[in-house]
């Protein structure tokens, strides 16, 4: 336990209906009645109860009436005791409050420094920490559902199943390496590389929801391409619900790439309006289909848009056969329009009009159901790039080990990997890492979490 007491604003700045001031620490409860008055009757607080009266200042002036929670360790976010003023909403009153607060003896936090304090005190891992963050960043119903599996404790209890099975492998060679004099049937490198197999597949699982854990944190990005004067613009505004992007009929008006975020049906899904492609163009057009080229590259999916009401361009067949290795779906467009577009071969398309809005809701699904089938079925993702780094490096240690075992190699050379593998995954959780590790990852939160 922590013998200091820290004090910060638990709320955002700004105006609202209530604003926090958070204290935890041994003497949390002792700091906080040097301030808090009741309006009548003897203050003497119960656990996990609320209590109304007045913040002072020293001279006994009331600063702002509030409500008082009082959480007793260890049943408190931070383990320790924490108790929560509950004061107007509004930055100057909340900070009145922290500075009489300081007065009495606490000291201001340090931004993640709650956090940081359930995790030294045992009530969270690290992997659960971050989840936290993850929790507070949540920009769609997915990713809000992933963030809180973790908080949960979900990814924890995969990565303790892996450590379990390569504990176990370990346990055997060591104990043959260790007393090898003994009555006991030989080992064999098959049975160490059996369970190291075990633990192998099930980090092969969690490596691969990283491409889908990527989708959650940054959303499904989606790039519409085709050539100058198709109604890319138009589209991208109808889908974004807003003027984001000028339309004109003058060709190569868009001359750089242009990003939306949009919720559907709880996915996040990230849209790109590009310059159009063609041949020729001024410098600054040239620029800008350079970036078209560098976001199709980069997207999850394109949406090729192909004029309907006109008859094919060379441009459109170019594009028709560049993306064709890539996810994407072709739309016609202008659709309201007289058709005249043959499209060659057996190509799936969905015809859409950004004036009248047809085929857009149709769009929105296909663009939905293409999200879908790269997130997978799993039931939670692996978002946090750190924690993917470690996953991949561990499978490679696993691998390694299991490359050993299979050669007939030392069995102390197995024994170096699985303990790489080890300290890898104790990396995620925190049961092996380094203060300066968890000082960066707690940096990167507010100050009052």
């Amino acid at each position: 336990m922590y013998q200091d007491v820290i004090a910060a604003i638990a709320t955002p700045p700004g105006e609202g209906g209530i604003a926090v001031v958070r204290l935890s620490g041994e003497l949390a409860l002792a700091v906080a009645k040097k301030c808090f008055r009741r309006r009548r009757g003897r203050f003497s607080p119960k656990p996990w109860r609320v209590y109304y009266g007045e913040v002072c200042a020293l001279g006994g002036e009331r600063i702002d009436e509030c409500l008082l929670t009082y959480f007793r360790a260890p049943h408190s976010y931070t383990g320790e005791d924490v108790v929560e003023f509950g004061v107007h909403g509004g930055s100057f009153v909340a900070g009145r409050v922290l500075e009489r607060l300081l007065e009495c003896g606490a000291a201001l936090a340090a931004p993640g420094e709650f956090t940081k304090r359930a995790f030294l005190n045992g009530r969270i891992d690290l992997a659960q920490a971050e989840a936290v963050i993850d929790v507070i960043r949540a920009s769609s119903d997915l990713a809000l559902r992933n963030a809180n599996l973790h908080l949960q404790g979900s990814l924890r209890r995969e990565i303790l199943e892996i450590r379990q099975r390569l504990l176990g492998a370990l346990a055997l060679v060591e104990a043959h390496l260790d007393f090898p004099d003994l009555d006991a049937p030989l080992l064999t490198h098959s049975e160490v590389e059996a369970e190291l197999a075990l633990a192998a597949e099930n980090l092969d699982s969690l490596v691969a929801t990283a491409r889908g854990g990527r989708v959650v944190r940054e959303g499904f990005r989606v790039a519409l391409i085709g050539r100058p004067n198709v109604g890319k613009s138009s589209l991208f505004n109808y889908l974004a619900g807003q003027e984001r992007a000028i339309v004109t009929s003058i060709a190569g008006t868009t001359r750089d790439v242009l990003e939306v975020t949009i919720n559907h049906e709880g996915l996040l899904l990230k849209l790109f309006d590009t310059a159009g492609l063609r041949a020729e163009g001024d410098f600054l057009e040239r620029l800008g289909m350079e970036r078209t080229e560098q976001t199709m590259e980069q997207a999850d999916f394109v949406l090729l848009l192909i004029d309907a009401s006109e008859e094919l361009h060379a441009e459109d067949l170019s594009l028709l056969e560049r993306t064709a290795n890539f996810k994407r779906h072709i739309v016609l467009t202008k659709s309201d329009l007289p058709p005249r577009v043959v499209l060659p071969g057996e190509n799936a398309w969905l015809g859409v009009s950004a004036h009248t809005g047809v085929g857009v809701h149709e769009l929105r699904e296909l663009i939905a159901a293409a999200a879908r089938v790269t997130l997978g079925t799993q039931a939670q993702f692996v978002t946090n790039i750190r924690h993917t780094s470690a996953l991949s490096k561990a499978r490679l240690a696993t691998e390694t080990a299991m490359c050993a075992a299979k050669a007939g190699w030392e069995l102390e050379m197995v024994v170096i990997d699985v303990r790489r593998a080890l300290a890898l995954l104790g990396e995620i959780t925190g049961d092996d890492v380094t203060h300066g590790l968890t000082d960066e990852i707690f940096a990167q939160f507010c100050i009052g979490k």
